[in-house]
Formats: C-alpha cells, structure tokens, sequence
C-alpha cells in the first residue's frame, strides 16, 4: 500500500513538472500559474500542494534538473584542442553551456531568460559559483595559474560575465546567438587576461617508471 501511494505520488509529481516545463515553454514565466500548471497535470491544486506548494517551487525543481544535467555536460573531459590555452578552456565551457541551453530551453528560460524571480536565480548564482570553481581547478591541473587575492571570486566573476551576455541575448532574440556566444567569450578572456595573462606555463606530466 505504502509503495502504491508512493509510486502515485511520484507519477504526480512528475505530471506536474512535464505540465509545468510545457507551459513554460510556450508562455513568459509571467503567465504562467500554479492553477493552470495543476490543470494541465491533471492535478487537483489540492493535493498539487503537498508536492510543490506554489510555483515558486516548481521554478525551483526544474531549474535544479537543468543544473544537474549543465553540470554533466560541463564536466566531460576536454579534448587534446581545448587545453591548449587557458583561453581554449574558457571559450569550450562557454560553447558547451550555450549548447546545453539550446538543447534545453526551459532550464535555459529560468536559468538566462532574464524573467526569472530574484529568490529563483540565486540558485543559478549559486551553481554558477560551483561552475567557476571547477573551471579554475580545470586550469590549475594543466597551468601554473599565478597566484593573486580573491581567485575563486575572479573566476565567479568571470562567469557571471557571461551569464550576463547570455542572458542579453535572450532577451533580445529570445535565444542565444552566436555573436553573443563570441561576445561572452571575448568578455570573459579579456576580464581574466588582467590576472592571468596571455598566456601560462603547462604544469610538467610526471610519468610513472
């Protein structure tokens, strides 16, 4: 019995995320609500509510799904061609999140669309932190990066500078073009030039015998 209930409550809970990212795709977060999202699942409000209580924790779960999955296509190994350069780096994690974006436009409209609740795009501040941390360990494992005061605060800043052009160009074109892709490249290397340079000594590979 027990496991029945749970497995309704999980076809529910689902029912409503897949209602939720379809209205979300076809309509402005604005126009989206908790009641119409209910309806489309199928959902009474009622017992909606023991699952997500509003939409403000809907907003919350799909945006969690899409960190998750960004995070996965961010950290698959790079090829040889992308660590060549520190800025090699920058600008492939850059191509990869524009990609998983395009693949995922409803994470894509919470995450960058520039409509999203301020309470709601802290979570992607918060995963965009994390982001800038791997990517400076990223670096830190092939270059000697020199060392300066606030590092993990650059790197974040680095990031939310491409968020920035990102999300410029969803509100322009509602999507992500690729001269604002090149744009958040070019921002991006040129803030982090001032710390790290043009270039940066690769650590030495220490073979095993």
């Amino acid at each position: 019995m027990v496991r029945r209930t749970q497995r309704r409550g999980d076809r529910r809970r689902e029912a409503l995320l897949a209602a939720a990212r379809s209205l979300v795709a076809e309509h402005a977060l604005s126009r989206v609500t908790f009641a119409a999202v209910c309806s489309r699942a199928g959902v009474p409000s009622s017992s909606a509510q023991h699952f997500y209580p509003d939409m403000e924790s809907i907003y919350r779960a799909l945006l969690e799904q899409h960190r998750v999955t960004m995070d996965a296509t961010l950290m698959r190994p790079l090829r040889p061609r992308d660590q060549r350069t520190w800025q090699a780096i920058v600008e492939c994690l850059i191509d990869r999140a524009a990609r998983h974006h395009r693949l995922h436009p409803v994470g894509a409209k919470l995450a960058i669309g520039g409509e999203t609740p301020h309470q709601i795009k802290r979570m992607d501040r918060d995963a965009d932190r994390a982001r800038a941390g791997f990517a400076l360990r990223l670096a830190e494992e092939l270059f000697i990066v020199p060392r300066f005061a606030d590092k993990e605060r650059v790197a974040y800043v680095a990031t939310e500078i491409v968020d920035t052009a990102f999300t410029a160009s969803m509100l322009e074109y509602g999507r992500l073009t690729p001269a604002y892709v090149r744009l958040a490249k070019l921002a991006a290397t040129g803030f982090l030039m001032h710390f790290l340079g043009p270039a940066l000594p690769r650590r030495r590979v220490t073979r095993r015998p």
